[in-house]
């Protein structure tokens, strides 16, 4: 099912949804509108592999707590240790195919 940036500001999706069509919508209007952890938050939302609209790209720690007011500085911090660390590397994106396989896939 692909959303659209209406559909994210009608509704709240489950982390499968949003990771799913994390390529159809920007990762701003994500932010802005749906309730993250933190762990979503360092894999997608700060993840420059998936940063490909300018706005996204703009995209700092400070907006993530200005939009995800819940989410602690520990639970930022400790989500960007795990995500940076080596063995954890090949494992934080999940299983995504990159940008071009997906879109030649679903056009």
């Amino acid at each position: 099912m692909l959303i659209t940036k209406q559909d994210l500001y009608n509704n709240q999706y489950d982390y499968t949804t949003l990771k799913t069509n994390i390529y159809a919508v920007s990762l701003l209007d994500i932010l802005k509108t749906q309730r993250l952890t933190a762990e979503f938050c360092v894999k997608y939302i700060l993840n420059e592999d998936f940063q490909i609209l300018d706005e996204d790209q703009n995209i700092s720690l400070d907006m993530v707590k200005k939009y995800q007011q819940h989410i602690t500085d520990a639970d930022l911090e400790s989500s960007m240790i795990k995500a940076n660390n080596k063995k954890l590397k090949y494992e934080r994106i999940d299983s995504f195919e990159d940008f071009e396989t997906y879109m030649n896939k679903n056009n």
